[in-house]
């Protein structure tokens, strides 16, 4: 509406017309009541259908400007660059006489893009803990220094006026005509003076002796000076003496009790409620002494408590230590327990997705993660002391192996590496190859036999039989009971399928029994059925599956383990599918009690808490519920990683 129908509008509503009343209204659109459709439209427009645009009338109560006053000379300014070169003054005397001075060119900056030095200048904040791309890594351990030989370096000549003549990485620069060097160069190709070198100089002494006078020969000898001389001469090389080779590996003797270990250690960084093995007395010892060692202990032996008396140490000594796991889910279980080891603020976990407190002095992280802070120069490599690699046999892996190579490669000469595995059979050689390649002594500490013996045991006609002891000695007896029952379940199965019972007999007798039932078969008619048809050849079961006992194995295997109290159990299945389908078969299976229900509702809840109300009802999510709320848990590669977190 523009300005004088607005002002016309004005004056009707003033000075209003009786006779123009109802006009007035029907023009305003209030000559009657709304309809219903009307005001549901005004509504709409007013409530539910969003403006493209922000109301003019409240832009200037939600938008702030600042006044800038713009100073044209600040703009003609700018920080001039570094000096290249500083002027020294030179002095004599004692009195310090000034004599004259000497322009020295200034050190480059150094930086993260440029140098590998621990001397170049910080890199910002945002990059300290990943790192960037176009930074260089810190220069590896182990690696010698890069020193230009002297003999090698050709001199490099100047003219007049003070410009070389030798480019970078050539050995001469150009020569033109009517050069003194060129023409010296010439005469020297066309009066070529034999040289012989010998070890001994007696030799060279009576060879001179022996030489005699060209002139006093005659006029042949001239043409005799352009032939070669060919001298036979002693060429015996003095023999270097042999150098021993420098022993990296140290094997430490875990037999001998350490009784003194204490008046060595008397502050321990960490507390133990329970007296150390004497491995790891020895573990924590070089520790203290800024060695680096490799921990080649049994399965459950205690290798744990050296990575945390290393993490303790570097907490005390205000550094960073770095614990690194092959695979995503462990890096996860050993962020858990560290924190309930230690404290929350001092742990911290780097994955591919997750940063959780980089600045804690304990970092956990895959191996991979580590190799991309390396070669990507982060300045929180600076302040790491130990660097533990948990299942370090992994470098002997197809595939992932060269990462672990490369990170051992990689580390700064300060960092101790701290190696643990439970399944390195040449410890003493892949210590070697490690102190070879960091130049540092690596102290190999074993243990002799497993904390917990390992037994065998044959699960046959449910019931289990033992067939390895404490001792690693086969029990043939175990054996054998186990080869019976599993026959008596065989004959029962067979019998209550109505087939005959096996004929247990040597393979040539039951071939031959075979081909004999087969033949009388035949031979009793057409409608005679053959009772060996089903049996293998050489007398043994046929080769078929039963899907039900498949079903009942792990539901007779589970009860007769809780009835002996060997629970919790971990079944290993080398399928996904048939990871799926052992844990369907326990679907009448309850190990809980009622205390351990409700912990397992808790837990999963406060898991499930971070997830969408639609992803809560994914048909993964609900099968993990219904099992773990029955004690019984599936872990493979195809799960969700919420479930995976669970």
């Amino acid at each position: 509406m523009d300005r004088e129908r607005h002002q016309q509008v004005v004056e009707r509503i003033a000075d209003p017309d009786p006779n123009e009343t109802e006009q007035f209204l029907e023009e305003l659109g209030l000559a009657g009541l709304p309809s219903r459709e009307q005001i549901h439209r005004q509504l709409e427009e007013r409530f539910l259908e969003p403006k493209d645009r922000f109301p003019d009338d409240l832009l200037p109560l939600f938008q702030t400007t600042w006044d800038y006053k713009l100073e044209i000379p600040s703009l003609l300014q700018f920080e001039p660059s570094p000096p290249p070169t500083s002027v020294s003054l030179v002095r004599k005397g004692l009195d310090g006489e000034f004599s004259g001075w000497v322009e020295t060119p200034n050190p480059r900056v150094q930086t993260g893009l440029t140098s590998t030095s621990f001397d170049r200048a910080p890199a910002p904040v945002g990059t300290f803990v990943r790192g960037k791309s176009g930074y260089v890594p810190f220069w590896p351990g182990g690696l010698d220094d890069v020193i230009l030989n002297p003999d090698l370096v050709s001199s490099d000549k100047e003219r007049d006026n003070a410009l070389k003549t030798i480019p970078p990485g050539f050995t001469r620069g150009l020569r033109l005509p009517g050069d003194p060097a060129v023409e010296d160069e010439l005469m020297a190709s066309l009066n070529p003076v034999d040289k012989h070198t010998s070890s001994h100089p007696d030799e060279d002494q009576s060879d001179d002796e022996d030489e005699t006078d060209p002139s006093a020969i005659g006029p042949a000898s001239e043409v005799d000076d352009f032939l070669p001389v060919s001298v036979l001469r002693s060429s015996r090389a003095p023999r270097k003496p042999k150098q021993q080779k420098r022993e990296w590996a140290h094997v430490v003797d875990v037999n001998k009790p350490m009784k003194n270990f204490h008046q060595l250690v008397p502050d321990m960084a960490h507390k133990y409620p329970f007296e150390l093995d004497t491995f790891q007395k020895e573990a924590v010892y070089h520790l203290e002494q800024g060695d680096s060692v490799f921990v080649a202990a049994h399965t459950s032996a205690g290798k744990t408590v050296v990575a945390e008396y290393a993490i303790a140490l570097a907490e005390k000594h205000m550094t960073k230590a770095i614990y690194t796991s092959p695979i995503k889910a462990l890096s996860n279980q050993k962020f858990r327990d560290f924190k309930q080891t230690f404290s929350s603020s001092s742990v911290g976990i780097l994955t591919g997705d997750v940063q959780i407190n980089p600045d804690a002095s304990c970092l956990i992280m895959t191996t991979e993660i580590l190799r991309s802070m390396l070669y990507k120069g982060a300045d929180l490599i600076r302040d790491v002391e130990f660097v533990i690699f948990d299942e370090v046999h992994y470098v002997n892996d197809a595939e992932r192996g060269v990462v672990w190579e490369e990170v051992i490669i990689m580390l700064p000469d300060h960092v101790n590496i701290i190696l643990l595995s439970a399944t390195v059979g040449n410890t003493k050689e892949f210590a070697g190859w490690v102190g070879r390649t960091k130049k540092k002594d690596i102290y190999v500490i074993s243990t002799p036999k497993r904390p917990v013996p390992l037994e065998h045991f044959l699960y046959a006609g449910r019931e289990v039989y033992k067939i390895v002891d404490s001792k690693g000695d086969f029990l043939s007896l175990g054996y054998k009971d186990a080869g019976e029952a599993l026959r008596r379940k065989q004959d029962k199965e067979r019998e209550a399928a109505g087939l005959p019972p096996v004929q247990r007999v040597g393979a040539r007798g039951g071939a031959a029994a075979q081909r004999g039932q087969q033949r009388g078969g035949q031979r009793g008619g057409r409608g005679t059925v053959t009772p060996a048809r089903g049996v293998a050849r050489g007398g043994g079961p046929p080769r078929t599956i039963h899907s039900a006992t498949d079903k009942n194995l792990y539901v007779h295997l589970l009860a007769n383990l809780r009835k002996k109290g060997l629970l919790p159990v971990v079944i290993f299945t080398f399928s996904k599918k048939r990871c799926e389908e052992n844990a369907g078969t326990l679907i009448n299976s309850d190990l809980c009690t009622s205390v351990e229900k409700s912990e397992v509702h808790v837990a999963i809840e406060k898991a499930l808490s971070r997830l969408k109300g639609s992803d809560r009802k994914l048909p993964q999510i609900g099968r993990m519920r219904d099992l773990l709320s029955r004690g019984i848990g599936v872990h493979h590669g195809g799960l969700l990683p919420i479930v995976k977190e669970v």
